[in-house]
């Protein structure tokens, strides 16, 4: 593997080179579901090991610092951790991404319970943090979090699906696993559904494979390949789309009620920010003078399109309430894209003005 000193734009063209020797330039899509006895690679089952995956399981754990596991999505990574540590309590806070506390609320009958993220910890409880949080981009303090969770014999796993391991480290602040939905930024092109688990802990990344190989929760062959290529360009895309997220954060404060990104110095985060993060991200969201006026605007853009999700390489928008019932009624989410900042400024300006004005 190639030098942990190598930076993540590096690292995401080379750390898998030493798991496949291929000639292929571009590496190779394998499909085979069952290999021949006695192979040198020791392959048996795709259901257990598959060359493409573990292709795709180096660069991310190289990226991480750890050693990655990945799933059929990022849902299917979420629950796939939850069942690893098998806790009692899960300390999240209210909010965030509405599936994590449904997959939490899903094993109630096991007498798994959500405790609030600031309830006093027991050994065995987990700690769950998304940072930054959807969809506000609230950040939460790693390093912080894990203290208070080693200190109780607690575990740490952070979502770290709107940073990507461009703008965070988690492993290196002391959380014991990090999760991503892949499906977003690391694949990049809204085309290939997957999650990942990535643990500081060689020991627990072989116990989630050993799971996954009971669970069945593994990816196809071709998501897993679609990742692969777009994690190459995943340095990149992040600060290329971090970059016109910013501009715009500046354009529309002031000219909706209210813009969560943290870039900006009222965002209740950025000081954190500058500490956590390599970059505040391509996230952003913004809350208009009323739910009318934030259902209306989708409609009215031109370049951003009207879906859920994030993370790829096109603009979109939604009204979060949507998808989410806790979302503020008002707020909107943008996934900034690569498309020319100066478009799609230009594309909110006009949206906005066609509204008559109305904040």
């Amino acid at each position: 593997m190639p030098a942990p000193s190598l930076h993540p734009a590096t690292l995401a063209l080379h750390a898998d080179r030493a798991v496949e020797r291929a000639p292929d330039v571009a590496p190779p899509i394998h499909v085979a579901t069952t290999f021949e006895a006695d192979n040198p690679e020791g392959l048996v089952y795709a259901r257990n090991a598959q060359p493409t995956r573990s292709r795709l399981e180096a660069v991310l754990g190289a990226l991480e610092g750890g050693e990655a596991v990945v799933y059929a999505s990022g849902q299917a990574a979420t629950t796939a951790a939850l069942l690893h540590y098998r806790p009692r309590r899960v300390a999240m806070k209210r909010g965030g991404y509405h599936a994590s506390h449904h997959a939490v609320a899903a094993l109630a009958p096991w007498g798994v319970e959500e405790i609030p993220l600031d309830a006093p910890l027991a050994r065995g409880d987990l700690v769950w943090l998304e940072t930054p949080k959807n969809p506000t981009c609230e950040l939460e303090d790693v390093s912080a979090h894990a203290a208070r969770a080693r200190a109780a014999g607690a575990a740490l796993v952070v979502d770290s699906t709107f940073a990507t391991p461009v703008l965070q480290s988690p492993l290196a602040l002391g959380a014991d696993v990090v999760m991503h939905s892949t499906t977003k930024f690391i694949s990049g092109h809204s085309d290939a559904l997957g999650g990942a688990l990535v643990a500081r802990e060689p020991a627990v990344a072989a116990a989630l494979r050993a799971e996954r190989a009971i669970s069945g929760a593994v990816p196809g062959e071709l998501e897993v390949w679609l990742a692969l290529r777009g994690v190459r360009t995943l340095a990149l895309r992040v600060r290329a789309a971090t970059e016109t997220a910013t501009r715009l954060a500046a354009f529309l404060e002031g000219r909706v009620a209210r813009v969560w990104h943290p870039s900006l110095r009222s965002h209740p985060s950025y000081e954190l920010a500058q500490r956590q993060m390599r970059g505040p991200g391509a996230v952003l969201s913004v809350e208009l003078a009323s739910e009318q006026a934030a259902r209306a605007l989708p409609g009215r853009l031109r370049l951003f399109r009207d879906a859920t999700s994030l993370g790829g390489v096109e603009s979109l928008i939604e009204w979060r309430r949507k998808q989410d019932p806790e979302a503020p009624p008002a707020l909107l989410r943008l996934s900034i894209g690569l498309e020319d900042a100066a478009d799609l400024e230009e594309d909110l300006r006009q949206a906005l003005a066609a509204d008559g004005g109305k904040r």
